[in-house]
């Protein structure tokens, strides 16, 4: 969390993001995963932007910590209330490596919400390890949505970012659109 500044709450504050930029394409690493939702695309939509961070981000590699509002200026913690996923929002998450050896935390910043296009987009933020943009999308199919999770992505470290990082990164957003299915295909 001091990697980020968070040593007060006003940290917060100075918290950057660092998408990814189109001009420094042929730099970025690129992974994607697609999902497959047994429910109608405006039910899961709804699932997405309402699920509670501790809910969604709940699972054997990843788990939730906090959450920080840029519009209300306020921290969300575990139990507190969620009004949804809106832009702006900071998510801190904590990613358990290695069987427990090794404990990290990485924030994203939601960078976009829209419900037109059923699109979420979040950025890496400045002190992270990582640096770039995963956009989330639904499609409407024949009886189902499916979920696409792109991501393009990067780091000082070449090993990182070819080795570790893939199947890291697949396992820690399979938790996520897991548990986002299970609510979404629970639901009446």
């Amino acid at each position: 969390m001091i990697d980020y500044g968070l040593s007060t709450v006003a940290g917060f504050k100075k918290m950057e993001p660092l998408c990814y930029l189109p001009a420094d394409k042929s730099s970025y690493h690129s992974h994607h995963k697609t999902f497959l939702i047994k429910k109608n695309i405006d039910l899961v939509w709804d699932t997405y932007v309402t699920i509670h961070p501790m809910e969604a981000w709940n699972g054997e590699m990843v788990s939730f910590g906090l959450q920080y509002s840029k519009k209300d200026q306020m921290i969300n913690y575990l139990s507190d209330d969620y009004n949804g996923m809106q832009k702006g929002q900071i998510i801190i998450l904590n990613l358990n490596l290695f069987w427990g050896m090794l404990n990290i935390a990485v924030a994203h910043e939601i960078a976009e919400v829209n419900k037109e296009k059923r699109l979420i987009k979040l950025c890496y933020m400045k002190g992270g390890a990582s640096e770039g943009s995963q956009w989330i999308t639904l499609s409407a199919r024949e009886g189902f949505t499916e979920v696409s999770h792109q991501t393009l992505y990067k780091s000082k470290s070449t090993f990182r970012d070819t080795k570790l990082y893939p199947a890291l990164h697949t396992k820690a957003i399979s938790e996520f659109h897991l548990n986002v299915k299970k609510k979404a295909e629970s639901a009446e």
